[in-house]
């Protein structure tokens, strides 16, 4: 299985760290947040990683190269239309992706041990599924968090501006490469983002949750929220990637 990582966006709220610099390369504790989730995706036993670069891509890879000092190895697929909504990155790496994949962005840290727990399931041709926070009580400003709402292992709605949610968006996915045909269908009439084609698929019946219980992820786009992400790293001891 490959893992596709979107790395494309232009991390306007990490400004003055992303002026000259893509978001993934911002240190955290002195590790890049993208070598973080690399060497997560390492420890849960996958090796192939497809990268969709944007904002300063050339950066990206030149800082990461082919992978192989992190015993992986690293395609790159570039988005030139970087600025848009995160479902135009994804449907990029249609043509390099054939089987099932994970889905992971470039700024949420994560304990490898979700990405074992997800691998261990099953899904069914032309589903998907999401890992869903069910903690939403300690979950860093909610108000700009994806939120869910499951029922019975399914999600049923999605968004920012949801007001019945029991769930928070991980941005952790495994997903089938029906996937990249909902992207399509979407994104033709004009519904661009990642949580689009997760509402359709979820209208279906075929976007299932998976639900963590006291597992570390977070997820990095603000000032604030690096500050709080390296007080947290540090408490539980996972300074090194």
């Amino acid at each position: 299985m490959k893992a596709l990582i979107i790395a494309a966006g232009g991390g306007t709220r990490l400004r003055p760290y992303t002026n000259n610099k893509p978001k993934a390369l911002i240190p955290l504790l002195g590790v890049p947040l993208i070598v973080r989730i690399i060497s997560s995706v390492k420890k849960a036993g996958i090796d192939q990683l497809t990268i969709v670069t944007g904002y300063l891509g050339s950066k990206l890879r030149h800082a990461l190269g082919d992978g192989n000092r992190y015993g992986v190895k690293i395609q790159y697929i570039r988005n030139p239309e970087w600025w848009k909504p995160n479902g135009i990155s994804v449907l990029k790496a249609r043509p390099f992706v054939q089987e099932n994949f994970l889905l992971l962005m470039s700024d949420h840290i994560f304990d490898p041990r979700i990405l074992l727990d997800l691998l261990r399931l099953r899904i069914e041709n032309k589903e998907s599924i999401l890992c869903v926070d069910r903690d939403i009580y300690n979950i860093f400003d909610i108000s700009d968090a994806t939120k869910v709402k499951v029922n019975r292992g399914k999600i049923k709605a999605i968004g920012k501006h949801l007001r019945d949610y029991n769930g928070i968006d991980t941005g952790l996915f495994m997903c089938s490469p029906h996937f990249f045909k909902v992207l399509e269908y979407n994104i033709k009439r004009g519904y661009y983002s990642l949580s689009d084609s997760v509402r359709t698929l979820a209208r279906r019946g075929r976007m299932r949750a998976h639900e963590l219980t006291n597992a570390f992820w977070f997820d990095i786009d603000t000032l604030e929220a690096l500050r709080l992400a390296e007080e947290r790293i540090r408490k539980l001891g996972l300074a090194a990637a």
